[in-house]
């Protein structure tokens, strides 16, 4: 089975016993190897949860779905952005540090 990235977007994402998580939002690529590392999937157009689901977390795809394992939990957005949000100033802190 062959799709593009437009067919790809398209498709509906849930874990194998069913459960709805929405549709593939982004793909991480591994260029050397021109694979596909991970899919960041959003649960809606506002994406108020979003998983990330590496490729070996995939079952299978069927003909309009993709099927993910059940193991699948959604990223904790706020954390991530808090992370970042520190990491942001502390690299702009020492930016603006004087040198020795």
């Amino acid at each position: 089975m062959r799709l593009t990235l437009k067919q790809l977007r398209a498709l509906h994402v849930e874990t194998v016993s069913g459960a709805s998580l929405g549709h593939v939002h982004e793909l991480t690529l591994e260029i050397d190897g021109q694979l596909v590392l991970q899919y960041l999937v959003k649960s809606s157009l506002f994406g108020n949860k979003e998983y990330l689901i590496g490729r070996d977390q995939v079952v299978r795809f069927e003909e309009k779905k993709m099927i993910v394992d059940d193991a699948v939990r959604p990223i904790e957005i706020e954390n991530e952005r808090k992370r970042l949000q520190v990491a942001q100033k502390a690299i702009a802190m020492s930016s603006h540090s004087p040198e020795v």
